[in-house]
């Protein structure tokens, strides 16, 4: 059975042809986008726990036991280049560290207290506590400084080529603003314009299929009209011709009226001759 649609009512694929479809070089463009700034983001808040928000016993920023470090001399060459990331685990037990073991520790260098990370050498029992001796692996010699169990910030994990010298970048305002703030900036005003883009659509939309409703109604409007309008004819012609019937009736009724009397007239004369 066919079905009919009232004027009122938009077909639905009217109404999804009414839908703009998003370019596809706009939606890949967009995915880009979105996969960039997201890594951006995730920086971001990977830097920001970092520096800012978790620290361990130790003094070391670490995210559920793991700390993050930038190779920045060639001492531990080639086990560790120059800007490698390190990724150590915090070391709860520091008698369960072996020799070879790389670690990273507090020492001094140059009367400047910094972390640094090498192999351990030996180990040495302090009684109540360990001493380690370090070396590093292009170093000739150990490190004159030895480690106190308490300076030893974790055990080494594994390590990224390469993504150290990032790390360090974004560590600074610069680096900061630029591969973090910057992006998200524009990843915020791009979903706004995305936003309003959509919005504006969906008025657009809207205004379309309001527009067809309304004309949906004066179309019906103007039909009512005409199909009054030749319902007051109809009833007009079929007054005229009711009309006229009665006179033509009454017309032949007099003429036959006339022609009676007529008869009668000439019959009677007929008889008075007689």
């Amino acid at each position: 059975m066919k079905k009919e649609n009232h004027p009122n009512e938009i077909n639905q694929d009217e109404e999804v042809q009414v839908m703009p479809k998003e370019p596809k070089g706009r939606k890949i463009a967009s995915t880009i986008i979105n996969v960039i700034l997201v890594i951006a983001i995730v920086l971001a808040a990977i830097c920001t726990y970092v520096s800012f928000v978790s620290t361990s016993g130790s003094g070391v920023p670490s995210i559920f036991g793991v700390q993050m470090f930038s190779i920045q001399t060639d001492s531990m060459y080639p086990i560790l280049l120059p800007g490698d990331l390190v990724f150590d685990r915090a070391v709860e037990d520091p008698s369960t560290l072996q020799k070879g073991d790389i670690i990273t520790y507090w020492t001094v260098i140059n009367g400047e207290r910094v972390l640094n990370t090498h192999k351990i050498h030996e180990i040495y029992d302090g009684g109540d506590y360990l001493i380690f001796s370090t070396i590093g692996e292009n170093n000739p010699t150990v490190d004159s400084l030895t480690v106190h169990e308490s300076e030893v910030v974790g055990k080494y994990w594994f390590r990224i080529g390469g993504v150290g010298k990032v790390f360090d970048y974004l560590q600074t305002s610069t680096g900061f603003l630029l591969l973090v703030v910057i992006p998200v900036f524009i990843f915020f005003l791009f979903h706004l314009i995305q936003f309003f883009r959509v919005l504006f659509e969906y008025q657009n939309v809207k205004n379309r299929i309001k527009y067809e409703q309304e004309r949906g109604r004066t179309e019906d409007m103007i039909a009512a009209s005409q199909a009054l309008q030749q319902a007051d004819a109809l009833k007009a012609r079929e007054a005229m011709e009711a009309e006229l019937r009665e006179k033509l009736k009454a017309e032949i009724l007099a003429d036959m009226a006339k022609q009676n009397e007529q008869d009668s007239q000439t019959t009677a004369d007929t008889e008075e001759q007689a």
